[in-house]
This record gives structure tokens, sequence and C-alpha cells, in this order.
């Protein structure tokens, strides 16, 4: 019985990935998606494990991002309200997503997180913890820090860029590793706002002109 239900995960888990694969070959048409390394040697830290953090334009960033870094291995945390949606639920059960309360204390996230993270994965997490609403993006959340500082993994910073207009082209732009000291002596809350708010400034510094009239100062 163990080996039937153990089967049956398996098959279901390729199954979702046969989906998954479908819509982001549609994906990539429809947006002319493409990535823009400002650095191509990040690649090879990418692929030892970091945490990737960039700005939330829509619901759909959490499949775009991953999908246009393929074949790396991406975990991204996305928030219990989706996660625990009837028809959603299976997919993120299945891909490799890790969920996230954001209306309570929640350590389950960091615990999946560091153990992707130990598996040599990068973990994809949006620090705003919301979508940014007309053309202003929210304050980044400093717990994103954590798993970086608990593990001394990268922090890259990302950004995309666009409106997922069809035919119109979707960019993600990737930075360079952020130089952070998460070790600092201090408050640890401090220290981590401190390294928060570099890490704000460098991932909209990378977004350039498109937050430039956004109505917060990000210099």
């Amino acid at each position: 019985m163990k080996r039937l239900k153990k089967l049956g995960g398996a098959v279901l888990t390729g199954a979702v990935y046969a989906l998954f694969f479908l819509p982001a070959v549609v994906m990539r048409i429809m947006y002319r998606g493409r990535v823009v390394y400002i650095d191509k040697t990040v690649k090879s830290t990418m692929k030892q494990g970091a945490v990737l953090i960039a700005n939330h334009k829509s619901h759909a960033d959490g499949f775009f991002v991953p999908m246009m870094l393929f074949p790396l291995r991406v975990c991204t945390v996305v928030t219990r309200k989706w996660y625990d949606k009837r028809v959603l639920n299976t997919l993120f059960r299945h891909m490799p997503y890790i969920p996230i309360d954001l209306t309570k204390p929640d350590a389950s996230w960091m615990t999946s997180a560091e153990d992707a993270l130990k598996q040599g994965k990068c973990v994809l997490i949006f620090p705003e913890g919301k979508l940014e609403k007309d053309g202003k993006h929210e304050p980044f959340r400093s717990g994103f820090l954590l798993p970086a500082r608990h593990l001394d993994v990268s922090v890259i910073p990302m950004a995309i860029t666009g409106d997922y207009s069809v035919f119109k082209r979707q960019t993600l732009i990737v930075g360079k590793p952020i130089k952070l000291n998460l070790h600092e002596r201090g408050r640890l809350s401090a220290v981590l706002n401190a390294a928060s708010e570099q890490c704000e400034r460098e991932v909209f510094a990378l977004a350039g002109e498109e937050y430039a009239s956004s109505g917060r100062n990000i210099d």
C-alpha cells in the first residue's frame, strides 16, 4: 500500500511538472522573456545555493522568475493564503514552493528554506510581502535575511521589469551578490533592518527608471 501511495505521488508530481513545462513555453513566447546578468560570474554563485530577492509586480512573478532561471533549481516562498487555495494547493505541494504565514510569527518557512539552501538550491523571496500598487513599492521586511545569516549564503538582487503585456518584453535583471555583514555587532533587529534597506536599494536600483516616479526614495 505504501509503495502504491509513493508511486501515485511520483506520477502526480511528474504530471504537475509536465503541466508546468507547457505554460512555461507559452509564457516565454507571450512575454518575450529574457534574463540580463549584470555580471555573468554570478551564475556560479547561484549554482551553489543563494537567497534571491526581487520586487513583486504580479502574482505571475513566482512562476516567471523560476521559469526564466531554468534549469537552476529555485524554491519560491509563497504566502499561505495562496498556498492553501484549493485549486493551487496540488500544484504548490508538488512543486518547489515554500509556504509562509504572514499573519503571525512563522519559523517553519525558514526551516524549509535552509534545507533547500543546504542542498545547493536557490530560495526566491519577495521581501515586500505583497504586490506593488500604482507603481509604488512596499518597504522590505527584514526577516527574509535570516536564512542567509544562519547559513552565510549569498543574497542576490533581481529586478522584474515590464507589465506582463502580451508580446511585450518582460525582463529579469540579475545583479551581483550584495556585500552584507549580517554578523555585525549590535541588536539583531537593527543589523537586519540596515541590511534590508541596503538590499531594497540594490533591487530598485536595478529596476531603474521604472521606479523613478514611484514616490519612494531609494537613494
